[in-house]
């Protein structure tokens, strides 16, 4: 812009300047012109008067260009006298038989004009004297009578001398009033243009993001007016960026922590902008953005769902199951939002894993209780049907009843322990214990059951054992259900071994079994109330089939964990692990729901 300005002065001072030599140099040489006339003139008129008082009557070449030499000639004015016929008779540049050669001057327009006796005057070039030459020529008068022309000449350079004179000192001129004009220029170009760069750094400044930055300019100018108004424009947009800010983090940190899964997709049904949540569901790759959703959701009914959405411009909804590292059962909610969709993917996988482990639930419960439940009704039925009074059969069918009721309140108390761990409202009552000393309850319990299934039982837990801090009564029952769980499922001759060691914080405990084993899809589920195996097996093995759901809770309301392994046909091995702890006092614990 600077540049532009000094170029600007320049270019006005060189076209003022321009105007100024063309007015100048015109009306000098109009001037200049109109002197030489006037002084021709003046000329003329002193050197005729002379010769109409001195010319002979008779005109000869000798008397008359004798005379004519006489004049005063400086300044270079060339006389001429010619007769009324056009013949010269004298003349200041020819003498003797060169004035005889000269030609005829009749047809000269200034010598028509004097003899017309009227004053004549013209500009041609001159091959006598190589240049171009100004004539004036008036009527020689005596007593009223023409007797000739009087012809004043004078060369044109003459006046152009004075021209030349004042070009050069205009020229002159010139040079130092543009050279004043630049330097001039340059100091108002950087007055006006200082604030302006100024104004420029800090919009750069503005535009990279620092929008606190503010122009200083207290003039009462366009240019004040212009930075008070940029000044105040920055200050709202700062504030409208702060508060889109701060929209924007509400809505990121909103969408990065909603469990369900977002999506926004263009009018191409390709994915805009998708939340951390709906990444993970959908296994998405850094370069999402771009990518149609229906290849990251290879499901018909997903286009379906959006062609309606943008057909009706309401929002759709479906149920849909989303295969990928994880297999999700998902409601998918599309909005249309302007020109592009809001998808929602709200994950009910959990959901309905709950509510189908809900209706097992019930259903088991209702199949543990209805089977003692029918016994005792069909014992009892028959009893007070006639075999109350049979000796040989009432005692034998009481036995079945008391059994069967057995069994049914150990269900019910199972369920209840069950309930109060999961809930996390049992009380623990811990204290620093010993694995070994579990062994000694645990053969008391299980050393008949043992021989009668003929199994093998070995205790294999070192007595050097950091202790642990537990509720001596829970983890007992913990074991004996593991315990109880591994006998049911190992064939007579087999063998049982309960081992343990340290790891890191924790002391891990192993039951290992030479039993029928569990199938790998099975491990996962293995932990949940009533779930067996062997479906088929399942009328053959007593039990509430609650007890490995009890041990894993146990566990979890001590901070420690569960799992198992197996081979299918070679046995298992159910794995706890509890932290090891140095506090021998006894704690009331209240624990957490798992």
């Amino acid at each position: 812009m600077r540049t532009r300005l000094i170029l600007s002065y320049v270019l006005i001072s060189l076209a003022t300047l321009c105007v100024i030599f063309v007015y100048l140099h015109h009306s000098l040489k109009q001037m200049s012109d109109e002197q030489m006339v006037s002084e021709l003139d003046m000329k003329a008129r002193a050197f005729s008067e002379y010769l109409s008082n001195t010319l002979p009557t008779n005109f000869s070449y000798r008397t008359v260009d004798e005379l004519v030499d006489k004049l005063d000639t400086e300044n270079f004015v060339r006389i001429t006298v010619i007769d009324p016929a056009g013949s010269v008779w004298g003349d200041t540049a020819y003498d003797g038989d060169a004035l005889k050669e000269m030609d005829n001057l009749q047809d000269r327009p200034e010598i028509q004009s004097a003899l017309a006796r009227s004053r004549g005057d013209a500009t041609r070039y001159s091959d006598i004297h190589d240049t171009e030459m100004r004539y004036f020529a008036i009527p020689l008068l005596r007593e009223n009578q023409l007797i000739g022309v009087c012809r004043v000449a004078q060369p044109v350079h003459r006046k152009d001398g004075l021209v030349k004179r004042f070009e050069s000192i205009f020229i002159l001129a010139a040079v130092i009033g543009l050279a004043s004009t630049l330097v001039l220029g340059l100091i108002a170009a950087k007055i006006i243009t200082s604030p302006i760069h100024r104004f420029l750094r800090t919009a750069k400044l503005i535009a990279d993001g620092r929008v606190s930055m503010q122009v200083s300019n207290n003039s009462a100018d366009e240019l004040g007016r212009l930075t008070r108004h940029f000044s105040q424009m920055a200050d709202r947009v700062k504030h409208q960026i702060q508060e889109i800010s701060q929209e924007r983090d509400r809505l990121e940190a909103i969408l990065a922590n909603m469990v369900e899964g977002v999506l926004l997709i263009d009018e191409e049904f390709a994915i805009v902008y998708a939340n951390p949540a709906a990444v993970l569901m959908l296994d998405l790759t850094a370069e999402y953005r771009g990518h149609p959703l229906i290849e990251t959701i290879r499901d018909p009914r997903l286009q379906e769902l959006l062609t309606k959405s943008r057909d009706t411009r309401e929002s759709a909804f479906a149920e849909l199951k989303l295969a990928g590292s994880i297999e999700r059962e998902t409601e998918i909610t599309a909005v249309p939002v302007v020109d592009e969709y809001l998808v929602v993917i709200h994950d009910v996988s959990q959901l309905r894993k709950l509510e189908r482990v809900r209706v097992d639930f019930v259903t088991n419960v209702s199949h543990e209780i209805r089977t003692p439940l029918t016994s005792i009704q069909g014992f009892a039925e028959t009893l007070l049907t006639g075999a109350l009074d049979d000796s040989n059969t009432n005692r034998r069918f009481v036995e079945k009843i008391f059994q069967q009721s057995s069994e049914l309140s150990q269900l019910v108390t199972d369920l209840l322990d069950l309930s109060r761990l999961e809930s996390g409202m049992a009380t623990l009552s811990l204290e620093s214990c010993e694995l070994g000393g579990f062994r000694a309850p645990l053969m008391n319990l299980f050393g008949p059951v043992f021989d009668d299934a003929k199994l093998i039982f070995d205790w294999e837990v070192p007595d050097d054992l950091p202790p642990v801090l537990v509720d001596k009564r829970l983890l007992e029952h913990a074991f004996a259900n593991l315990i109880d769980n591994a006998i049911k499922y190992t064939p007579p001759g087999g063998k049982i071994t309960v081992s343990a060691g340290t790891s890191e914080s924790e002391v891990i405990v192993h039951t290992r079994d030479t039993g029928v084993g569990i199938p790998s899809d099975m491990l996962p589920r293995i932990f949940e109330r009533f779930y067996r195996v062997d479906k088929a097996r399942s009328s053959e093995v007593r039990g509430t089939g609650l007890g490995l759901a009890i041990a894993k809770h146990i566990l979890l309301q001590h901070d420690g964990r569960i799992w198992a392994e197996s081979v299918l046909g070679e046995g298992s091995v159910f794995h706890f692990a509890l932290p090891v702890q140095q506090i021998e006092t006894t704690v009331r614990h209240e624990g957490t729901a798992p």
